[in-house]
Formats: structure tokens, sequence, C-alpha cells
């Protein structure tokens, strides 16, 4: 496949556990009626090996739909190396047994024989309009030939999806087109498309097919991320500036309110930034925490971006002091900002204590609203009103309540690291957690910020040190995925849970260990953090590590008495991720440290197979060296030669299949 299936495995979950994009490993539930879901799943996350030792289970056992699904697979060389012989054996089974699809393929596979068998064709044709299927009724009625397309079973949904994403990722152009207008459509489960898939990997040429194939450029997954976000993310401008030519809409947002500006912000591409901002990229968006482009520059430390964004004339809003300074709020000269405001918050934009003590008096609301949606303590928040906000808490006013962007006002000033709003709102009697419904808590987003003032000041208040958001994260969690040292021990100062465990079951240390910072891995084995605690999946923080190829990660979980050959709930071991993942520095350390060589995975996949599915030739060099064995088999009986062949490196498997 041209996905390792580990890393698949992997990757994919972490990309959605974090970035909020975005994942690729399901847990089936127990009880799952359809029995071939556990195998239907592996195909649609591109674990082609484990998919294929599903199906072949099931078709043993005489479940017809898995003989034809496989068949299929065999036939058009999906994840595995194409054996014709063996595909329409199980064609035949499946037919035999009264799966009118399979009776169709064979049907059309039988006719491309040289010469083809005419009573043959006719008989298993004849056999699939008996059993019901239309198309075979079709072809009868019609006496046209039978389309290749059709016999080669490329429209059964269960096998298209996963062969498009393949093919989109390989940047295998070609084979795209000849599937046909089915690929563009064509999306995971997760809703990404395969034409964002195939920007995700810098895969041109796959992504010139699929829009020429009609596939829609401003498609959205299931959280709003389109293939030009993800084109602003990469180093270089040429699906950018292919998707603008296609029709790709700047102004589209996702679930963050976040368009493609905010990626090439956030990535640090200031090529793109100049690209989107020529193609009307609007320059004063602001996303859902009503952060600017700017701010989320800075938040990611983003340099080259900031100042291409200084330049282009972006300013930041979470200075919100020099603003405030600078007389964002008029009393003289009222203007446009006050249109239709009422005269209590006028009152306190002006912090006329006097006129908000006498309407709040007389039954004014504590908790009115502007009419553009903002509430009172936030308009005394951004005022700087800071006597009238006391007076607004002393009335009642909730501070869970949230403005125009969907925030409350600690979270704000959390964000914004405002001292003297958090300073009022504790003082006002404000809990250090107090947030909306919905809302992480101020301490989870003061971290995401990387506001380490706020965070001190929402600690020493007695912000809850292991409150979770809505995906089980810590803000020890948070500041480990982030890689972010200094507050990781700031957090292990107040005695965060090095134990606690997010819903995947992740500690802190496996983010730390997956993000790659040797800091923070040292903060967190320094005071007793395990490196063995494993996830859902039974990947430890060593997993994490060597499927990103942090060797400096690994050589510190491995001094600390991590297991080199734990095995995950599939069988796989760090080497054979990393083989998997073409992690070249990984693998040597590995092997350095005398990791085993020839485990198999639960798919029979060892760290030599799984690199030479990849085309890792260095990597498998390294591993022939160390005395792997080049003979063994996977649970498809395809050897490490077998599997280059099949993708197509065929030096490669001139070189495995050597008995030397």
């Amino acid at each position: 496949m041209r996905y390792p299936k580990c890393r698949a495995r992997i990757a994919s979950c972490l990309a959605i556990s974090l970035l909020g994009s975005a994942l690729f490993a399901k847990q089936l539930p127990s009880s799952a009626k359809d029995p071939l879901e556990p195998a239907l799943a592996a195909l649609r996350t591109l674990q082609y090996q484990r998919a294929i030792g599903l199906f072949d289970t099931a078709a043993n056992a005489g479940n017809t739909r898995a003989q034809y699904l496989l068949g299929l697979i065999y036939l058009n060389g999906v994840g595995v190396a194409a054996d014709p012989t063996r595909a329409r054996a199980l064609l035949r089974s499946a037919a035999e047994h009264g799966y009118g699809a399979a009776a169709y393929v064979l049907a059309g596979e039988l006719a491309r024989d040289t010469p083809p068998d005419p009573a043959a064709v006719r008989q298993w044709l004849d056999r699939a309009a008996a059993l019901g299927y239309a198309r075979a009724t079709d072809a009868l009625k019609s006496e046209r030939p039978l389309l290749d397309r059709q016999t080669r079973g490329e429209t059964d949904s269960a096998l298209l999806g996963a062969w498009v994403i393949d093919c989109a990722v390989a940047n295998d152009a070609a084979e795209l087109r000849r599937l046909g207008a089915a690929a563009a459509s064509t999306r995971d489960e997760f809703g990404r498309s395969a034409l964002a898939r195939a920007v995700e990997a810098g895969a041109p040429d796959a992504a010139l097919a699929l829009l020429d194939l009609g596939a829609n450029v401003n498609a959205k997954d299931q959280f709003g991320t389109t293939a030009l976000m993800l084109a602003a993310e990469r180093p270089d401008t040429r699906l950018a500036e292919l998707l603008l030519q296609r029709g790709a809409d700047t102004k589209v947002a996702d679930a963050e309110q976040r368009t493609a500006l905010f990626y090439a912000a956030r990535a640090d591409r200031p090529a793109a930034i100049d690209v989107l901002q020529r193609a009307g990229a609007a320059l004063d968006a602001q996303d859902s925490h009503a952060y600017t482009l700017l701010d989320e520059a800075i938040a990611m430390r983003a340099d080259a971006a900031a100042s291409a964004l200084r330049t282009l004339g972006v300013k930041a809003s979470v200075v919100m002091a020099e603003r405030r300074a600078s007389g964002k709020f008029d009393p003289v000269h009222p203007g446009e900002i006050y249109r239709g405001w009422q005269t209590l918050a006028l009152a306190i934009a002006r912090n006329d204590t006097a006129t908000v003590r006498q309407l709040l008096g007389a039954d004014g609301d504590a908790n009115l609203r502007l009419p553009q949606g903002d509430t009172l303590l936030q308009v005394a928040a951004d005022a700087h009103a800071l006597d009238s906000m006391a007076l607004l808490l002393a009335h009642g006013a909730n501070p869970t309540l949230t403005d125009r962007g969907g925030h409350s006002v600690l979270w704000l000033a959390a964000t914004r690291n405002d001292s003297a709003i958090i300073k009022a709102l504790l003082a006002g009697g404000v809990g250090a957690d107090s947030h909306a419904a919905g809302e992480e808590t101020p301490l989870c987003a003061a971290i995401r910020a990387r506001q380490a003032d706020s965070v001190q000041w929402l600690l020493d208040a007695g912000a809850k040190v292991d409150a979770t958001e809505d995906r089980g994260l810590t803000p020890l969690m948070i500041a480990a995925a982030d890689g972010n040292a200094g507050l990781v021990r700031q957090l292990l100062a107040h005695h965060a849970s090095l134990a606690a465990q997010d819903r995947e079951r992740r500690t802190a240390l496996w983010y730390a260990a997956w993000s790659g910072t040797p800091d923070t891995v040292d903060a967190l084995l320094a005071v007793g953090a395990d490196p063995d605690a494993a996830d859902a999946l039974g990947l430890n923080s060593l997993h994490a590590a060597a499927a990103h190829g942090q060797a400096g990660v690994i050589a510190r979980l491995l001094a600390h008495d991590a297991r080199i050959n734990a095995r995950s709930a599939a069988g796989d071991t760090p080497l054979l991720i990393a083989a998997a993942s073409g992690r070249d520095d990984a693998v040597k350390l590995l092997l350095g440290k005398s990791a085993a060589l020839d485990v198999q995975d639960s798919a029979g996949d060892t760290a030599l197979i799984a690199a030479s599915r990849g085309g890792f030739t260095a990597i498998c060099h390294a591993l022939v060296l160390a005395g792997a064995n080049k003979a063994l088999r996977n649970g498809a009986q395809v050897s490490a030669a077998d599997v280059a062949g099949g993708r197509g490196f065929s030096a490669l498997a001139k070189e495995l299949a050597t008995r030397t």
C-alpha cells in the first residue's frame, strides 16, 4: 500500500486529536452488526493488509461479500500485488453461492480473455441477472459489450473510496483518470475529499486530475477544512495557485472561522500569504476566538508570517492595552461604534461609575447585551472600566455569558494575557474556572495561546490544574502536545497529574513524545512519567515518537527504560512503525539499541515488509544489514520483495529477492 498501515493508524489518530482535523482511526463498537465492519473500517482508513487479513478470514468462513470484495482487491491490486488467478477463484466462489455482483464481474473478466469463451461469459452474465444484479440485466437487454470499469468492480463503494484516496496520496493521476468521475466525489470517513487528501500529500498531478474530473474545489470536511486551507500550509505555493485558478474561494472558513489565510499565517508561510491576499483574501478577518491573522501568527511564533502580515497592514487585537490607550472608546465622539448602544452600555464604556450605579440601582439589567451581541462585562473589559466591572459583578452580571465571538469574558482575558481584567474578575468573585457551556476552561485557553502570565494568575487563583476540555485533554497534555516545556514545568509545579488520560487514553508524555520536543519529554520523565503507558490502540510514547522520527526523544525514552519492543494492539513495534513511516534516523537508533528485527504485526508485516511497501531503500538496506529475514511472508503470503515489486519499486524488489 502507498500509506503504510501502521503509520496511517497512528499518524492519522494524532492529527485529529490535536488539530481538530483530522484523524482516521475509529474504534469499532463490539456490538457492530455487520461482521465485515472491522475489515471495512480498516479499508476506509487505508490499512490494507489488516483489511485483507480480515476479509480473508471471513471469506474462508463462507462470507460471499468478503469473497467478492477480496476478489476485487486482488483483481485490481489495491494495497497488494495484483493476482488475477486468485481474484477469479474468489469471485467464482462468491458467484456460485449467489452473489450477483461477483458473477457479473467474473463475466467481464472472462470476456477479456484471449480468446474469450462466449458461452462462459453468457453463463455468468445470465446467472448475475437471475440473481437480480441490475447491471447484468441492462447488459443483456442492450447487448452492449461490458464496460471495463464496471466489470472490474470499481463502482463498489466499499472498495472505491480507499482505492481513490490511495491513488490521490500517491499522485497516481493516470489511475484516477481511469477511475473517472466517481473519484472526484470520493471522501474519507471524516468527510475529507480525495482532492484535499492529494493536496495534503503534496500530489499536484493527482490534484489536477481530480479537478479535471469535476472535484468540488471548495468542499469541506466535517471540520470545515478545504483543500485551499491545506495548500496554504505547504512550503510551496503551486497547489494553492492551482486551486485558486480553479475557483477556490479565499473567503470560505472552517469550524473555527479560519480562512485559508489563517492556515498560512499559523504555518508560517509568507509566500502563501502573498498568493492568497493577491487573490482577494480578507486581511481583516477574525476567527471564532476574535483573533486576527497577526494574533494567530504571533501565538504560533510564526515570525516570517507575522512580518509579512505587518507589511500588509494587519493589526493584532490581543494587545488590547495599546488599543485602549489610543482611544478605542471615545465618549466625546461616539460615532458608528456606539450606534444603537443603550445608556448603561455607554456609561460603562466611559467608566462613568455614578451613572452605572444609578442605572443598575434602578433595576438596570447587568446582563444586557449590545445590539452587536457583546455583554456589558465585555464592554467593561474592552474599555478597561474596572470600577464599572466591579459594579456589574456586584449586581449579578453573569461571567459565563458569551460575546459575539462565542466566548466568555475571563476566557478572552486569559487568551489576551490581560492581567488587569483577569485580576478584576477574580477579585469580583468570578471563579478561575468560569467559562461558557461548550467552551474550554480559561486555563486551557491560556495554555493554547501560550500566555504564561495568565496561566500563573489562574493557577494561583485556584484553577483546576487537571480540568479537561471536551476531548478529555488536560492543560498538561495541551502544553505537552504544543511542545511548550516552560508551561509544562509551570503546571507540574502545581501538581498536574502525570497519569491523567484523555478519551483515547493518552497521557501528557505520549503527547510530548509525539510533538518531538526533547525538553518537554525531559521535564515529564524527570518527575516520573511512565514511558510505557499505552493508549486505546496500545501505542505508547515510544511508538508515538517513532511515528514522527524523533530520534532524540526515542533516545531519552529508552534511557528511562521504555520497552523497545513494546507491541500495540495491532502488533506494531516502534521499529515497525518507524520503518513503515520512512523514519531513517529513528530506525538506525532503534537498530543500534538491538530492537527485534522480525516481529510480525497482526497483518503479518515485519519492519522490512513495511519499509519495502513505501520504497524506503535506505531503511531496507539497514534492516537487511542488521539481519532482517527477507524470506518472511505476511498474512497475504507476500514477502518484502513481492510488496516492493507490486508497488513498482523494481530495483528494491530485485535486491530483496536475492539470497545474499
